[in-house]
């Protein structure tokens, strides 16, 4: 088992990451009574469905400058921060109570942060609109 929890570590990490892509998906869409799934990931300036490359979560951000690869929109900075952190908390948890209850705990701590994100999305957009 040793041998193996480096990989289980990454892999989880990973997970973590991606999870963090889907909270922004959810924080972008969500509080406009847009679709989680339909249509693909698009650069909401000029319409480009985002390609495998702009979907590898912060490498994606950093490899295209933080920019929409067509209309060289800047993305923001809130992106990649997001899916940092979301990484950062499976990092912690696994570090701080091991591989087994740290994953569980990570992926708590996940779903607990991308509420909380999704929640002030919500909030943002309802102060705009009262505006």
């Amino acid at each position: 088992m040793a041998a193996v929890a480096p990989y289980l570590t990454a892999y989880l990490v990973v997970v973590g990451l991606m999870l963090g892509s889907f909270i922004n998906l959810a924080a972008n869409r969500a509080p406009r009574g847009e679709s989680l799934v339909r249509p693909g990931s698009h650069c909401r300036s000029c319409g480009r469905h985002l390609n495998a490359i702009d979907l590898l979560p912060v490498a994606g951000y950093l490899l295209r400058g933080g920019r929409c690869a067509t209309c060289r929109t800047p993305i923001g900075v809130s992106a990649p921060m997001i899916e940092l952190v979301s990484g950062g908390l499976m990092i912690v948890a696994i570090a701080w109570l091991g591989l087994w209850p740290g994953a569980a705990v990570g992926l708590t701590l996940v779903a607990l942060w991308g509420l909380a994100v999704v929640g002030r999305a919500f909030r943002n957009r309802s102060a705009d609109q009262l505006s």
